[in-house]
C-alpha cells in the first residue's frame, strides 16, 4: 500500500516545475547511513575515501542523502563494482519503493543508469538494500531529466502476412501507447476474482500453453486455456499467451523435481544447446514435435480470428528455465526457429511476438520481435513505476517497439507510471497476486481498476478492426496529454503525427482556451496567442516529420485543463 510519505511525494511531483537542480555531482556512499554494511577500501579505483560493502543479509543497506534539491524528475546513476558476478539491488526514495536495479558483472568500479527519481524540494534520501547481494557501492549521482523525445513506435508488425485482426490490435496498442496502461490478469481464477470483487474485467487475459506440452500430455494433462482464451476473446478481451514449455525429454521426476515442474532447469537433464547443435538428433526432433503440437492449439485461435500477444521463452536470461540454461546463444536460436516454424511452416499470422528479457545479449533481433517486455517482481507493496526496467527496454527496442510488463507481482501505481513517464503498454498481474491482499491490497486494486488511465475490458474498442477506411493521406493529427497538474495549473504535452504518405516540413497546431485558462511558457515550439486562440508552430529543428512518425512540444498552462479540440495543419 502506498505510504502517506509516498502520497506526499506524488503531490510534490505534480507541483510546477522547479529550476534545474545543482545536483549533477557525485555523492559518496561512504557518507551515508549504514545498516549492516561497512566502509571498505581494499579494492582500488574507488572515489572519495572508500566504498560500502557487506550487502549479504536481506536488510543490509546504505541510505544516502541528496541535499537541497529544488525537486522534479531526475536520472539516477550508481557507481558500483561486482567482483562476484552480476547482482541486483532494491532501491527506495524517501522510504518508498523505487524498484530494482541490476548490476552486470564488473570486477572494477563502473557506472550504470539506475532509473529515475522524483525528488521533492529540499533533502531526499536514496536507500540501496541487498536484494541479490555481494556488490560494492561507491557513489550515486542525480541529474535533472531531459524532456522525453517522441517515441518512434509505428505499430508495424514483423510478419508481413499478419492478419487483419493482428494489425488491428497492434494499431490500437500503438495509438494507446503513452496515454493509458491496459490492465491484465494471469489465469481465469484471477480474472474471475477481479470481476467478482472489484466489479471490473481486465482488458488483457493471460493464459498458458503449458498443459499442451507433449511431455505433459503423455502424463495425462488436458489443456483448457485455449478454450478459456476463445471465450475471453468472445467477450471482447485481448488474449496474451505464455508457454511454460515442459522439457521435451529428460524429466527427472523425483520429489522436488516432479515431471510437472519440467520447465525448470533443475527438473530436467534436457540440454537445449546440444539439441540445437545436431538437427538430426532425437532431442532436436522432439523440439520440433513440441512446436508442432503448440501450433495446433494456436491455429484454433487463428481460425477464430483471435490475435494473440504471444510470449514464449519468457525470462530466458534468468536461467531458471531450460531454454535459458545454456546462455543467450541457444535461447536466441530457439526463438528464431520457433518463429520460423509457426509463421512460415504453419502459417500462423495471428501472433504478435512479445520478447521477455531485458539484456541486449539475449535479444534475438528486431526482425522477429514486435514488443519488448519484462517480468518485474518488486518487494510486496512496492508499487513503483519500474522505470529503470522501462528505460532499458526502450533502449533495447531502439524506441521502435512497444514496451510491456509481461508479469508483475505488485502492480505499478498508475499515478507514478504517469509521473515517471514509464509508458508501459500493459501489465499482467501474476496468478494470485490480487487475491492475497498483501502484494496488492484490495483498496489499491480497486483504485487501479477504476483509474482514469487504466483500461479495462469495458473500455476496449473493436480493436480487431484495422480500419476499413484508409488512414488519412494528408495533413496531420494532434493530441494533447496532461503530464502534470497542480492547483491552478498544469503541464501539457502535444503530439503531432504526420498522416501524409510523404514527409512534412512544417506544421501548426491551434486550439481555443476555455475561460480561466492561459499559457505561460512552452518548449519545442514557436507559440503565440491572440485572445483565446493559441497557435503553436514547429521549431526550426522539429518541423520535418516522416510518414507515420511524430513530433511533440510542451507548455505550462494556468487554470484547469480541459479536453480542447486541437486543429493540426501542415505548412
Amino acid at each position: 500500500m502506498r505510504s502517506v510519505l509516498g502520497a506526499a511525494l506524488l503531490l510534490t511531483a505534480l507541483a510546477p516545475p522547479f529550476p534545474a537542480a545543482a545536483t549533477d555531482t557525485w555523492i559518496e556512499a561512504e557518507t551515508g547511513a549504514l545498516n549492516g554494511t561497512a566502509v571498505e577500501s581494499s579494492l582500488t579505483g574507488y572515489s572519495g575515501t572508500g566504498y560500502v560493502d557487506g550487502f549479504d543479509q536481506a536488510s543490509d543497506s546504505v541510505t544516502i542523502t541528496i541535499p537541497g534539491s529544488p525537486g522534479g524528475l531526475h536520472d539516477l546513476t550508481i557507481r558500483y563494482a561486482t567482483p562476484h558476478g552480476g547482482k541486483s539491488a532494491s532501491l527506495s526514495l524517501n522510504g518508498s519503493g523505487l524498484g530494482d536495479v541490476s548490476f552486470p558483472a564488473n570486477p572494477t568500479f563502473t557506472t550504470i543508469p539506475a532509473g529515475k527519481a522524483l525528488l521533492r524540494p529540499g533533502d531526499n534520501t536514496i536507500t540501496i538494500t541487498t536484494n541479490w547481494g555481494w556488490y560494492l557501492i561507491d557513489a550515486i549521482k542525480v541529474t535533472p531529466t531531459a524532456p522525453r523525445p517522441p517515441h518512434q513506435v509505428t505499430g508495424a508488425l514483423t510478419d508481413p502476412a499478419a492478419t487483419a485482426e493482428a494489425k488491428g490490435l497492434m494499431r490500437y496498442l500503438t495509438d494507446n501507447y503513452g496515454k493509458n496502461i491496459l490492465s491484465g490478469q494471469q489465469d481465469q481464477a484471477s480474472i474471475d476474482w477481479v470481476e467478482q470483487n472489484i466489479g471490473k474485467v481486465p482488458a488483457v487475459g493471460g493464459y498458458d500453453l503449458m498443459d499442451y506440452s507433449p511431455s505433459r500430455v503423455e502424463r495425462g494433462t488436458r489443456g483448457q486455456d485455449v478454450d478459456r482464451a476463445l471465450a475471453y476473446d468472445a467477450r471482447g478481451g485481448i488474449v496474451t499467451m505464455v508457454w511454460h514449455w515442459n522439457a521435451p525429454s529428460g524429466l527427472i521426476d523425483q520429489p522436488g523435481k516432479e515431471w510437472w515442474r519440467g520447465f525448470y532447469t533443475d527438473a530436467t537433464t534436457f540440454d537445449v544447446a546440444a539439441a540445437l547443435a545436431n538437427t538430426s538428433s532425437t532431442d532436436y526432433q522432439l523440439l520440433i514435435r513440441d512446436m508442432d503440437a503448440i501450433a495446433v492449439q494456436l491455429k484454433r485461435l487463428a481460425d477464430a480470428k483471435v490475435p494473440v500477444l504471444f510470449r514464449p521463452l519468457h525470462e530466458a536470461e534468468g536461467g531458471w528455465f531450460w531454454w535459458g540454461a545454456k546462455g543467450p546463444g541457444p535461447a536466441k536460436q530457439l526463438w528464431r526457429i520457433l518463429h520460423d516454424r509457426l509463421v512460415n511452416h504453419h502459417g500462423l499470422h495471428n501472433l504478435i511476438w512479445v520478447w521477455n528479457s531485458i539484456s541486449p545479449d539475449w535479444y534475438p533481433g528486431d526482425d522477429v520481435v514486435d514488443v519488448v517486455s519484462a517480468d518485474v517482481y518488486l518487494p510486496s507493496g512496492d508499487h513503483s513505476a519500474a522505470v529503470g526496467q522501462y528505460e532499458r527496454l526502450v533502449q533495447l527496442g531502439g524506441d521502435k517497439k512497444l514496451v510491456a510488463l509481461g508479469e508483475v507481482g505488485s502492480i505499478p501505481d498508475p499515478d507514478l507510471v504517469r509521473a515517471y513517464e514509464a509508458r508501459w503498454s500493459w501489465f499482467v498481474a501474476w496468478s494470485g497476486a490480487v487475491q492475497d491482499g498483501v502484494a496488492n491490497p484490495r483498496d489499491f486494486v480497486q483504485r487501479v481498476y477504476n483509474h482514469a488511465n487504466v483500461i479495462t475490458l469495458d473500455e476496449l474498442p473493436d480493436f480487431k478492426d484495422p480500419g476499413n477506411q484508409p488512414e488519412p493521406t494528408d495533413g496531420c493529427a494532434a493530441t494533447l496529454r496532461v503530464t502534470n497538474q497542480w492547483p491552478g495549473g498544469y503541464q501539457g504535452e502535444v503530439t503531432v503525427k504526420n498522416q501524409k504518405p510523404t514527409a512534412v516540413t512544417g506544421w501548426q497546431v491551434t486550439w481555443t482556451l476555455a475561460a480561466g485558462q492561459g499559457v505561460q511558457n512552452a518548449w519545442n515550439t514557436d507559440l503565440s496567442s491572440s485572445g483565446s486562440t493559441v497557435t503553436a508552430k514547429n521549431a526550426s529543428w522539429n518541423g520535418t516529420i516522416k510518414p507515420g512518425e511524430t513530433a511533440s512540444f510542451g507548455f505550462i498552462g494556468s487554470g484547469t485543463p480541459s479536453a480542447a479540440a486541437l486543429t493540426c495543419t501542415t505548412t
